[in-house]
């Protein structure tokens, strides 16, 4: 169930088992998270071996991410920058949020946000291929485990939504989400840097995500798949920051 909500990769046998519910499933939204983001950092380091340039490296991660999740949070990104800044009352910018097309503020958000975590992957190219998948496949996980913590703590804008009908995860599945996420990227950041550096990163993701949340509760007064897509994206690229920095300050 998590792979078919998260990903348009193909999964076996769903014709022939009873699926749990989605609210159900979500504790394993961090593994969703490391499988794509695993195979981002494979095709990060295959370009490297290319010697493709850093910025390209990271594009071509993110394109076959992007591939992989449909463009899935890239899209709740842009509309929830056009809802928010384009739309002057609550009901304004829920309406704009349903618009298939893309405007202004959408279009620069994803520009800026392409481009900030494509150079932020770039700048991992230092490490070795095996830390450098670690890390991306962490920030991939532990961003999406913090979706579900979203779902839980936050109050659907709307009662015909993605995310209302996906339902609330209960606090159990949350905590759990929570866990396995925090140990993707905690202990991958910890092993390939510094424990200090594996905690500022799920810390950053968190203070990402709680801006995001903010940010929605006074705009919309809830939250929609739209924030949730864009938390992810915003706690990633905190996480991958944070990387970065350490790699820099090696």
């Amino acid at each position: 169930m998590a792979l078919r909500f998260l990903t348009r990769m193909p999964v076996p046998f769903v014709r022939t088992v009873d699926p749990p519910p989605l609210k159900d499933s979500m504790y394993m939204f961090p593994v969703v998270g490391a499988v794509v983001g695993a195979i981002a950092g494979l095709a990060l380091v295959l370009a490297d071996l290319a010697r493709l340039p850093e910025l390209f490296c990271g594009l071509f991660a993110l394109a076959i991410a992007a591939m992989i999740t449909g463009a899935f949070h890239e899209d709740g990104l842009a509309d929830v920058a056009d809802g928010f800044g384009g739309g002057n009352t609550r009901e304004e910018r829920l309406e704009i949020m349903k618009d298939s097309r893309i405007g202004a503020f959408g279009t620069l958000t994803l520009i800026i946000t392409i481009l900030a975590r494509a150079s932020l992957l770039g700048a991992l190219l230092v490490l070795k291929p095996g830390a450098i998948i670690l890390l991306v496949a962490g920030a991939a996980a532990f961003s999406r485990a913090l979706m579900v913590d979203l779902l839980w703590a936050t109050r659907p804008a709307r009662a015909n939504g993605l995310s209302a009908m996906a339902g609330q995860p209960t606090r159990n599945t949350t905590l759990l989400a929570l866990g396995i996420g925090g140990l993707f990227a905690g202990v991958g950041g910890s092993l390939v840097l510094t424990p200090e550096a594996g905690v500022l990163a799920l810390v950053a993701g968190g203070l990402a995500l709680a801006m995001v949340r903010g940010l929605a509760m006074k705009k919309i007064g809830g939250q929609t798949g739209d924030v949730c897509g864009a938390g992810q994206i915003m706690a990633e690229t905190a996480m991958l920051a944070v990387y970065a920095a350490a790699v820099a300050f090696r």
